[in-house]
């Protein structure tokens, strides 16, 4: 069982989660998508068409608020909804220039995240790299664990 975390180390860690939360990734004017509509982009693109359902729990967002993100992609032209086989439930999906869209903003937040990083070292983005799944596993965990108790 890990060690408790003490009082001082927990507020320096909300520090540094609010610090990290203000940033936006669009001071690029190379960036065609807003982060909600890349964030969507970027489950449908990555990982195949989407029920509403599936991105409003993935993206831990109200139904009444994926729903208005997904209509303002598709309003886009960035995708489009299908119906899933056997299943009420609409697919979102990627239209072509969505995935252009994504996969040009993804090259351009990637090409800014490199500058940064690379000013940290391979050693230190391996350990932060590593911090940062373990800490949104432990996200992940505790939101089904509430979810499941109702």
């Amino acid at each position: 069982m890990p060690t408790p975390v003490d009082d001082q180390t927990l507020r320096s860690l909300s520090h540094e989660l609010i610090r990290l939360g203000r940033r936006r990734d669009t001071s690029d004017p190379s960036l065609v998508l807003d982060g909600s509509a890349y964030k969507i982009l970027w489950l449908v693109v990555e990982d195949g068409p989407q029920t509403l359902r599936d991105l409003a729990q993935k993206l831990q967002l109200e139904q009444s608020t994926i729903n208005r993100q997904v209509h303002a992609v598709i309003a886009r032209g960035f995708a489009e909804r299908s119906s899933e086989p056997g299943s009420a439930a609409m697919l979102v999906e990627a239209t072509a220039a969505g995935e252009a869209a994504y996969r040009s903003d993804s090259q351009v937040r990637t090409d800014g995240l490199r500058r940064i990083v690379d000013t940290l070292g391979q050693d230190a983005a391996v350990l932060l790299a590593g911090g940062l799944a373990e800490l949104n596993d432990a996200i992940d965990e505790a939101v089904a664990e509430k979810t499941a108790r109702g």
